[in-house]
């Protein structure tokens, strides 16, 4: 077995975090369930926020409508995120590593193949949404140049301030997330203040008509990115619950992560919804609303608001490097750190300068949400059905040398949970429609996305038939629920 119980390890401000995907003892378990409340909140107080806020209101809903989606959306995806963080304090690992107790060792794989296209593609969007208004701040006030070389700059500065802060780890991100969660709301708070006289109840509805021609598969679409806004953060969880002792309460560390989520959401995809009802084209809020800002405030705005997006993608970027650990898990955290930072650049460089920004934003969410939430509910389902407990030391029996122990199933395969995840994403892509793929079943409900839904429910059900079928999961469910299972 893996040894789940190694000591001198270093999580503190300020000071590079030893530890990665191994287990963290409980001798080192020094954070609370409020701390995720602030790190979720403070992740959505940036321009991203305000990006996706406006999205609706470009898909010609008025502020009711727009609003209204936001609030389902954020709360239905933040049920799932708040789900996976109950696991982490029991497993003591990320959410990946965790998904092993129920897709297999090898199976985990696929939890690294989500969070990956997650990750670089939410990296790439912290830098769409932050080099442009450094550039435009700098044209405004400087006369500097507006092209694709200054873009280029500011991408490459923007990238360096967050993956700094993800290579420091978890307790600077943690202690950065407290500020920003206050200083980026301020910022927020005073662009809506600026752009609150040029407010408009609706958006001009021959500029931007409902986008699937009626008012419901209008509104649904702006549900699915909103969900895919809160769902996509669900295997970040773990990230952060890991550090909690065994014994906090689950209420706890349910409700902390999820109204930290709901508020962070609403407050910022808020604003972005009113700053998106402001100015000429919701599609680009994020360099039009600086029209509305006195000049000498907009470094201090354009500063803070870089900071805000920084913590959002610290975040994402630590659990990108996570996540990519447990694939290349005979490197260091930095060192793996240092891969994902060129992947991303790289990314990031061509996602902005290449091709169109909203269309690559809607095709990431939407993918985004048919991968993530069938993957998060055969976790969920997975975790109830096991008794709610993990043999820890053998979530890690792949780094032990050819250690397998009670989660490798067949092969390092779970088959039920891989061919239920595998079937319901089969099922998801079919329905959906994005600048990129248009599924052959995207009209099937006159324009409604039913991708993430049917996805979710055929990878529930299936999941559950499945699980009683095979063997060796019914064995590992079994002993679960007899044995008195080590947790630590």
């Amino acid at each position: 077995m893996a040894d789940v119980t190694t000591t001198g390890a270093v999580d503190a401000l300020g000071k590079i975090e030893t530890r990665g995907i191994e287990f963290i003892p409980e001798t080192e378990r020094h954070s609370k369930p409020r701390e995720m409340g602030f790190v979720f909140f403070g992740t959505q107080m940036t321009y991203g926020s305000l990006v996706i806020g406006a999205l609706p209101v470009a898909f010609g809903l008025d502020w009711l409508g727009s609003l209204t989606a936001i609030i389902a959306g954020t709360i239905l995806g933040s049920i799932a995120v708040a789900a996976m963080a109950i696991m982490g304090p029991k497993a003591g690992t990320n959410s990946t590593v965790t998904s092993g107790a129920f897709f297999g060792l090898r199976g985990r794989y696929v939890g690294s193949f989500i969070t990956q296209i997650i990750d670089l593609g939410y990296f790439a969007m912290i830098l769409w949404v932050s080099a442009p208004p450094l550039v435009q701040a700098g044209h405004m006030l400087f006369g500097w140049p507006d092209g694709n070389t200054a873009t280029s700059v500011a991408l490459v500065l923007v990238a360096i301030l967050v993956l700094g802060l993800a290579i420091y780890g978890h307790a600077t991100l943690v202690a950065y997330e407290k500020f920003t969660s206050y200083a980026s709301l301020v910022c927020l708070v005073l662009l809506a203040i600026f752009c609150l006289p040029n407010f408009k109840p609706a958006p001009s509805a021959s500029a931007f008509p409902l986008v699937l021609g009626t008012w419901w598969p209008s509104w649904m679409l702006a549900v699915t990115v909103l969900i895919s806004n809160a769902i996509s953060y669900a295997p970040f969880a773990g990230d952060y619950a890991r550090y909690m002792p065994t014994k906090t309460a689950s209420s706890k560390i349910f409700w902390w992560p999820f109204g930290g989520m709901v508020l962070g959401c609403l407050i910022a995809c808020g604003i972005g919804e009113l700053i998106g009802l402001s100015v000429s084209n919701p599609n680009n809020a994020n360099s039009l609303m600086f029209n509305a800002v006195p000049h000498f405030l907009i470094i201090p705005i354009v500063l803070i608001g870089l900071i805000g997006n920084a913590s959002n993608g610290g975040m994402v970027a630590y659990n990108g490097m996570l996540d990519l650990q447990a694939i290349l898990w005979k490197l260091k955290r930095v060192q793996v750190g240092l891969v994902f930072s060129v992947i991303g650049l790289i990314v990031g460089y061509v996602g902005l300068i290449a091709y169109n920004m909203t269309n690559s934003i809607l095709a990431l969410c939407s993918i985004v949400t048919v991968l993530v939430t069938p993957w998060t509910v055969i976790n969920v389902i997975g975790y109830l059905r096991h008794g709610r407990q993990f043999r820890a030391s053998d979530l890690q029996a792949f780094a032990s040398g050819g250690g397998r122990g009670m989660y490798w199933y067949k092969n390092g395969f779970n088959i039920p949970a891989v061919a239920a995840w595998l079937v319901s994403i089969t099922i998801g892509m079919m329905f959906s429609d994005t600048a990129i793929y248009v599924g052959p079943l995207s009209q099937a409900a006159k324009g409604v996305d039913l991708s993430f839904l049917s996805a979710a429910f055929v990878g529930g059900i299936l999941y559950l038939i499945l699980d009683q079928l095979f063997p060796s999961a019914a064995k590992i469910r079994d002993d679960h629920a007899v044995n008195a299972i080590e947790t630590v």
